[in-house]
């Protein structure tokens, strides 16, 4: 089993990479508005909400950061279920900042090109003229690296994030796909047990976090969550009754989650003044 994550750069043929990787690897390919229109009919909301983390219209700004954090932790969801199913090409500019650096099953990469082929890529796709597909570019650039830094505290420009960045501006795509195929077929023999149990147990945490967001009665409380083969601890010092009981009952009834642990973790007393 192994996941391939692509972090693109806008007008780097990133997806046309994922395309193709699916295509030989025989994975199931997973782009963006597939994620979207699972997370909004799973958690009742409507595709265009989920605009901040679309990576054609991030535009983040333009919702409270409460809000941006639900529905993130809604597509966050979404997107590492079907990682941890596996076989999977994942596309989408924040997709490998959701997976751990060292995850065994995964292989991350970023896509990248030269300003002046973006441009001309963001031309021919978008029907711009050269001034807006400039603009376009930069822009989605100075957004995207705003956003995922604000939410994951990743800086998805730093080539440390990722097993390999691929320049599709200098060689054809076949030969691309052919060196990270290269790359996926020792994941995939070295698969075993344990590897696969961390992409599960990260898939189960954000199906936990996405449930408890979603519940009306706790929403955004501080609630830490942590899996390991399928135990889920919860740490926050709101957790007490009866706080504690509605929130075990919510993660209780998460897929995979074997048994749940509560952490109640107790505010230091405030500071006498002298």
């Amino acid at each position: 089993m192994a996941v391939v994550t692509i972090g693109l750069q806008i007008g780097s043929l990133g997806l046309e990479l994922g395309r193709l990787l699916a295509q030989e690897l025989r994975y199931q390919f997973v782009s963006p508005p597939e994620i979207i229109a699972e997370a909004a009919r799973r958690y009742q909301l409507k595709p265009e909400q989920f605009q901040l983390v679309d990576e054609r219209q991030p535009r983040f700004w333009e919702r409270l950061r409460t809000d941006s954090i639900r529905i993130s932790a809604y597509f966050r969801a979404v997107a590492l279920e079907r990682a941890a199913a596996g076989n999977a090409v994942i596309v989408g500019r924040s997709i490998p900042s959701l997976i751990p650096n060292g995850t065994r099953e995964a292989l991350k990469i970023l896509a990248v090109a030269p300003v002046k082929t973006r441009i001309e890529q963001v031309m021919r796709g978008e029907k711009l003229d050269a001034t807006a597909a400039e603009r376009r570019v930069h822009h989605f650039d100075q957004e995207m690296r705003s956003w995922i830094s604000l939410m994951q505290g990743m800086d998805i420009d730093d080539p440390a994030n990722y097993d390999l960045v691929v320049n599709t501006g200098l060689r054809p795509l076949p030969q691309i796909a052919a060196s990270v195929i290269a790359l996926v077929k020792p994941i995939e023999h070295a698969s075993d047990a344990i590897s696969r149990q961390a992409v599960t147990d990260l898939c189960t945490s954000a199906q936990v976090r996405a449930a408890l967001m979603a519940h009306p009665k706790i929403g955004h409380a501080a609630i830490t969550v942590e899996t390991e083969q399928g135990v889920v601890t919860l740490r926050s010092s709101s957790l007490v009754a009866p706080w504690d009981d509605l929130a075990v009952a919510v993660v209780r009834q998460v897929k995979g989650v074997k048994d749940v642990r509560l952490e109640v973790e107790v505010p230091p007393p405030p500071l006498r003044s002298e």
